[in-house]
This record gives structure tokens, C-alpha cells and sequence, in this order.
């Protein structure tokens, strides 16, 4: 039997999905919370193999609660079970180690089938957000191919926008014209697949190249 805990601030909805599992389903909801500053705290008390967590909730979102079992240590699958299915909150449940993500408009069977995968730790992902999660372990792989093709004058430029040089600063630093130096910054952007000067000296940071 699968044990799982629900972290949701729609009550109705939580007792909906507590009395939907029947015992051949082979799946049971342990507990439930509506607060994810409660979740370490039910881990270590109630045997749990799988937590399905939404993500807008009024005391901690979904998101930062994700974070917060990572910073502890915490290692139990997770399933995210919203409403939403922008990129922007695929991407932030990915990188904070969603073992799958599945719309609030799934079937039963479909549910169960996505808890199923995250117990046995498989990713599982609903059918209408396949395209938003192909394109973002698709940039997530090149980003990392990209990274070992920046030139060492590349990496010069990120490291000067590092320290809040503008376009004529760096120009005059590294003994180039401000064309080139733009060509360069663009080129940048283009390898890895950022918008802002600020997106880019972030990604540097995480990615050690500064």
C-alpha cells in the first residue's frame, strides 16, 4: 500500500482524494496538511512513500516547501498536483526535484498512474505539459553542452558584467571595440539561452564559470 500525504489548502479537495482511493487501488492517504511548515514534522512522525503537493497555498507555496525539504535533507518523493501548467512553474517544481507534475484535471486512473511512477521514483509528467518539459530538459542540455564552448574572451565578458561594467568599461578594459563587445554578449545570450545580462551573471554563478 502506498502511503501518501497531501499537501493542499482546498479542503474539499483533499477529502475528495482521501475518500477517491479505494483499497485495490493500492494507495492510502496517510494525512494531510495545508501548511508546508508541517511537513517535516509528519514526515518524522507518520510513515509516508509519496507526497502529493500543490503549489499556491496562503502560509508556504508549494514551491518553497520543495525547497525546504531539499534544505533538510528530506527525501521523499514528490508529485506536484495543481492547477497550473505555465513553464515558469513546471521549471521552478523541476529544479527543486519534483519527481512528477500531473493537473488537478487528471483522471483517476491517471493519478494513479503518476503516484505509482513517483513511488517507484520514474518521472511522470500529464499529457498537457509534455511540450513545456521537453523544452526544459531540452534547454537544460544544451545550456550544459553550450557552457564548454564559451571562449576564454566569452568568459572574460561575463566576468566583467560580473562586476557591473557597462558595454564602454569592458571595451576599454579587454582592448576591443564596443561592437565586439556586444557581438559577444549576444552571442552569450544565445549559447546560453538567457534574456538579461542579470539572468546570465546568475547562471554564471551557479554554473561556476565565475
Amino acid at each position: 500500500m502506498i502511503k501518501v500525504l497531501i499537501v493542499d489548502d482546498h479542503h474539499l479537495f483533499t477529502e475528495g482524494l482521501t475518500s477517491m482511493f479505494k483499497p485495490e487501488d493500492g494507495i492510502t492517504v496517510v494525512s494531510a496538511t495545508t501548511n508546508g511548515n508541517e511537513v517535516p514534522h509528519l514526515l518524522d512522525t507518520i510513515e509516508t512513500d509519496v507526497i502529493l503537493m500543490d503549489i499556491d497555498m496562503p502560509v508556504m507555496n508549494g514551491i518553497a516547501c520543495m525547497d525546504l525539504l531539499k534544505n533538510k535533507g528530506y527525501d521523499k518523493p514528490i508529485l506536484v498536483l495543481t492547477m497550473h501548467q505555465s513553464i515558469r512553474q513546471i521549471k521552478d517544481a523541476l529544479e527543486k526535484g519534483a519527481q512528477g507534475y500531473i493537473l488537478k484535471d487528471a483522471s483517476k486512473a491517471e493519478l494513479i498512474q503518476a503516484i505509482y511512477s513517483a513511488n517507484e521514483r520514474k518521472n511522470y509528467f500529464h499529457p498537457k505539459i509534455n511540450d513545456q518539459v521537453f523544452d526544459f530538459f531540452r534547454s537544460k542540455s544544451s545550456v550544459k553542452n553550450n557552457l564548454h564552448q564559451l571562449s576564454d574572451r566569452e568568459k572574460e565578458i561575463i566576468k566583467c558584467l560580473a562586476n557591473g561594467m557597462n558595454t564602454k568599461a569592458i571595451s576599454i578594459a579587454l582592448y576591443i571595440s564596443e561592437h565586439t563587445v556586444k557581438t559577444h554578449r549576444r552571442n552569450i545570450m544565445h549559447k546560453l539561452n538567457v534574456k538579461t545580462s542579470a539572468e546570465l551573471v546568475m547562471l554564471a554563478i551557479e554554473k561556476g564559470i565565475i
